[in-house]
C-alpha cells in the first residue's frame, strides 16, 4: 500500500484538475448566458460565485459587484483558494511529488495548463473563449492521459475516488443554485426559463446527453432529474457515486467509506424508485452534500494522514500541509 502523504496528494490532484474544468466551463456559459441576457436583474456573476461558495469571500474582500472583478476572482486571483489559476498552483505542486507514481507526461501537461492559466489578461471579454476552451482542453488531456498510462491499481483508485467526489459536490452545487433561481415559467417566461435550464446542462457538459435521453421540453424536473439519478451519465450524482463505490473496492481497509458511499447509494436509489416530488428535490440535494462530506472525511480517515488544516471548496476540508 502507498504511503498515506502520496495516497493525499494523489486524491488532491484529482480534485484540483477537476475543479479547474468545472470553473472554467461554469465562467465560460455564464459568459455566453450574459450575450443572451443582458438585461437580467442583479449581479449576473452572483450564481457563478455562489456555486462555487466563494460569494461570502468575495463580499468580505470589498471586490466590487462587477463582471471585471468578479472574473478576475473567479479564474486568475492566487488570495481566492478557489479561483481557476489557485486551483493550477496546488494541482502542479501534489504532481512536482508524485513523479514516480503518475505519467512523467503529467509534469509536462500541468506546467502547460499552469502557463495557460496564467496568460495575463486572458479573462477580458475579447479573450476569454479562447482562454477557456484551452483550459478545458489541456484538463481533459490530462484526465485522458491518465486513464490511458496509469496502473489501475490503489493510485488510480484514488484518483478516480478525488475525481468522483468533485464531480458530485459540483453537480449537486450546479443544480441546488438552479433550483432556487430558476423555475419553469409560463408564455413567453417558459422559453427563458428553459433556456436557463439549457445553461445548467451546458455547465456539466450534459446538454447533448440529456437530448439523447429525454424527449420534450428542457424542464426543471426533467434536468433535476437526470442530472441526479441517470446511471450512464458521467456526471450524474447517481453515477459518481457509483464510481465512487467502484474505486473503494479496488482498495484496502475501505469499511468505512464504502459504507458511506452505500448509504447515500441506497438513498438515491429509493427516491428515484418512490419518485421524487418537485418541492422535495432541493432536500435531497442538500442530505447528498452533507452526505458526500461524510465519504470525504471518511476516505481522508481511512487513507490518509491528518495535517494542519486549509480551506477548501464546497463545505469540505483539505487536509494539506499549509
Amino acid at each position: 500500500m502507498m504511503l498515506s502523504r502520496v495516497a493525499e496528494n494523489i486524491y488532491w490532484t484529482a480534485r484540483y484538475l477537476e475543479r479547474v474544468e468545472n470553473t472554467a466551463r461554469l465562467v465560460a456559459v455564464h459568459s455566453e448566458i450574459r450575450l443572451d441576457r443582458p438585461d437580467r436583474a442583479g449581479f449576473f456573476w452572483e450564481p457563478v460565485l455562489t456555486i462555487t461558495e466563494t460569494l461570502g469571500e468575495f463580499e468580505a474582500r470589498g471586490l466590487r459587484r462587477t463582471e471585471r472583478d468578479a472574473i478576475n476572482f473567479l479564474l486568475t486571483d492566487l488570495q481566492n483558494p478557489s479561483s481557476l489559476l489557485a486551483s493550477c498552483v496546488y494541482a502542479r505542486e501534489n504532481i512536482r511529488t508524485l513523479m514516480e507514481i503518475l505519467p512523467r507526461e503529467s509534469w509536462e501537461a500541468v506546467n502547460g495548463l499552469h502557463h495557460a492559466a496564467a496568460r495575463p489578461g486572458a479573462g477580458a471579454p475579447q479573450q476569454r473563449d479562447v482562454y477557456l476552451r484551452e483550459i478545458i482542453e489541456r484538463s481533459q488531456a490530462m484526465v485522458g492521459l491518465f486513464l490511458g498510462a496509469m496502473n489501475d491499481d490503489a493510485g488510480y483508485a484514488i484518483l478516480r475516488q478525488g475525481r468522483a467526489i468533485e464531480r458530485s459536490n459540483f453537480t449537486v452545487q450546479v443544480l441546488r443554485d438552479a433550483l432556487v433561481r430558476i423555475g419553469d415559467g409560463t408564455g413567453d417566461m417558459q422559453a427563458l426559463r428553459a433556456a436557463e435550464w439549457v445553461g445548467v446542462l451546458k455547465s456539466l457538459t450534459a446538454y447533448q446527453m440529456y437530448r439523447r435521453s429525454l424527449r420534450g421540453p428542457v424542464t426543471r424536473v426533467g434536468v433535476s432529474r437526470f442530472l441526479i439519478f441517470s446511471q450512464v451519465f458521467p456526471r450524474a450524482l447517481a453515477y459518481c457515486v457509483n464510481e465512487a463505490g467502484q474505486a473503494l473496492g479496488r482498495l484496502p481497509n475501505a469499511d468505512l467509506p464504502a459504507a458511506a458511499v452505500a448509504r447515500l447509494a441506497g438513498e438515491l436509489d429509493a427516491v428515484e424508485r418512490t419518485g421524487a416530488e418537485a418541492d422535495g428535490i432541493g432536500d435531497l440535494l442538500s442530505a447528498a452534500q452533507a452526505q458526500l462530506s461524510d465519504i470525504h472525511d471518511a476516505v481522508c480517515s481511512a487513507y490518509f494522514t491528518p495535517f494542519t488544516e486549509v480551506p477548501a471548496v464546497a463545505g469540505q476540508t483539505q487536509a494539506q500541509p499549509a
